[in-house]
């Protein structure tokens, strides 16, 4: 599995995951992490046959998601958004 950077929005503040205090926060935002490495890392590059880099996950006080990483080309891009549906 691919390592993802995981961070929270609590209040005004940012906080990675592995600080948070609340364990079922925690937990949460970690299972859905590893569900997001477990599908994108399952997805390489048919030109050049490399997965995503440096993953990250941004849950913001809301709730909302902001996936980015670093991919080789667009169409690594494009087979990511399919397997993310």
């Amino acid at each position: 599995m691919i390592p993802v950077r995981i961070t929270v929005t609590i209040g005004m503040r940012t906080l990675p995951i592995e600080k948070v205090s609340d364990i079922r926060i925690a937990t949460a935002l970690a299972k859905a992490g590893e569900d997001i490495a477990k599908r994108i890392g399952a997805v390489k590059c048919p030109e050049h046959q490399k997965t995503a880099k440096n993953v990250r996950i941004h849950f913001d006080a809301k709730g909302n998601a902001d996936l980015q990483y670093d991919s080789c080309c667009e169409k690594l891009g494009k087979k990511i958004n399919e397997a993310l549906g």
